[in-house]
């Protein structure tokens, strides 16, 4: 995929330094805001599918859902919109907090992770999730290189992906995120509406300042991925973390596992490490039950994962039963 040149002026405000990602679809790049003097990053579409509308359309939910979660484990979205670039072509773009560190799959690359390490950045990746399932999202591609460690913690990235379910009373309301009074034009806030730029800027729209909810279109090829899917993935993740390797021939599960078919996979083979948990093994194996209702809901995952880096074991549940794979307490 073509990258644009260093040093391109997009909107004649970021100018990009770097390229720090690269998609099936899209680049990131780190850029330089120009007239605040910070540092972030710019998530721009492939100018050979800007007449895609699908492609086109990633890019605005990726930017919906990733704003809507609002949680310091998932990156800051400042704006996002239309942008021409040099030859004319105009891509939507992205503009996002950038992340300083390195995801999982660099360190995963060192070897395996001690399990009080694993447990904690599970936790971390279940609490983004049990926020994201409250809002009606579901990450769908929550793997290693997905999941950034930084000096500020935990970072999910990529929700190109994800989808969510429309809420009652807030229909899909076309292609502009915002009230008329969000929208701005050319780095010129307008009430009720927008006015061309007399340079002709493509209006784009801010992240911040808006109250109420906004519209979240569901991801055309993952309108069926529930909660339990994600909650799957992590058991996966947990286990590559904690074992230094995958529990299932990886070109399979991944292919298994994008078409939300995690229920054809059988559950992961017992985790034989010396001074593990016994609960942690039993909840990895919870994680990756292969019916749905057999796993744990996102917010007990992430409780769950707190207590056993605090305490070693699960916390204890109705009854005085201590919470296990094979307890039956898991909700779906």
């Amino acid at each position: 995929m073509a990258r644009l040149p260093i040093g391109t002026a997009l909107l004649r405000r970021y100018v990009l330094t770097r390229a720090i990602g690269q998609g099936g679809v899209s680049t990131v790049y780190a850029a330089i805001d120009t007239r605040r003097g910070r540092k972030l990053a710019v998530k721009i579409l492939a100018p050979t599918l800007a007449d895609d509308p699908g492609a086109r359309e990633d890019v605005r939910r990726e930017a919906l859902i990733t704003d809507r979660l609002r949680h310091p484990g998932v990156p800051r979205v400042f704006e996002y919109g239309d942008a021409p670039l040099p030859d004319g072509t105009v891509v939507p773009y992205v503009v996002l907090e950038l992340l300083d560190g390195e995801p999982l799959t660099d360190r995963l690359a060192r070897g395996r992770l001690a399990w009080p390490e694993a447990v904690r950045i599970a936790a971390a990746a279940a609490d983004v999730l049990a926020v994201a399932h409250r809002r009606g999202v579901v990450h769908r591609d929550l793997t290693a290189r997905n999941v950034m460690v930084t000096a500020d913690g935990i970072k999910i990235i990529d929700f190109g992906l994800a989808t969510a379910a429309l809420q009652p009373g807030d229909p899909f309301m076309g292609t502009a995120p915002h009230r008329p009074e969000d929208v701005v034009a050319g780095g010129v806030r307008t009430v009720h509406g927008h006015r061309p730029h007399p340079r002709g800027e493509v209006p784009y729209f801010r992240m911040t300042g808006s109250s109420g909810r906004r519209a979240l279109p569901p991801h055309p090829k993952t309108l069926f991925a529930r909660p339990a899917d994600d909650v799957y993935t992590l058991g996966v993740l947990l286990y590559e973390m904690l074992t230094g390797r995958s529990p299932y021939p990886p070109a399979v599960a991944a292919t298994i596992v994008a078409a939300g078919r995690v229920g054809h996979l059988a559950p992961t083979p017992v985790l034989a490490i010396p001074g593990l948990p016994g609960d942690l093994r039993n909840l990895v194996r919870a994680c990756m039950a292969k019916r749905p209702e057999d796993r744990p809901g996102s917010a007990d995952l992430a409780v769950t994962l707190w207590h056993i880096l605090d305490t070693g074991h699960a916390p204890l549940t109705r009854g005085g039963m201590q919470v296990s794979a094979a307890s039956g307490l898991w909700g779906g």
